[in-house]
């Protein structure tokens, strides 16, 4: 065995050569990979807020339609007629 020849890069005895470095690869690491909880509490308070005020108009509405089913029973209209 001698030394490296045109079409090797392994050098002699632990002098290691290799190929001319022809660009430099970069990678990225998402910013939620590495922050996997971020703004979690910040979007968990809104979030809750959402929810809680769709779920207030729903609770409002079927309320609302209950008493006005309510006020076209007998007991409604008797209820009704003593308030007004």
């Amino acid at each position: 065995m001698g030394g490296p020849s045109a079409k090797t890069y392994m050098g002699w005895w632990g002098h290691l050569g290799s190929p001319k470095q022809k660009g430099i690869t970069q990678y990225a690491v998402s910013p939620y990979a590495q922050k996997p909880l971020a703004h979690s509490f910040h979007n968990a308070f809104y979030n809750s807020f959402r929810r809680f005020k769709s779920a207030m108009y729903w609770y409002w509405w079927k309320n609302a339609e209950e008493y006005n089913a309510y006020l076209y029973t007998k007991a409604g209209k008797e209820e009704l007629d003593r308030v007004s």
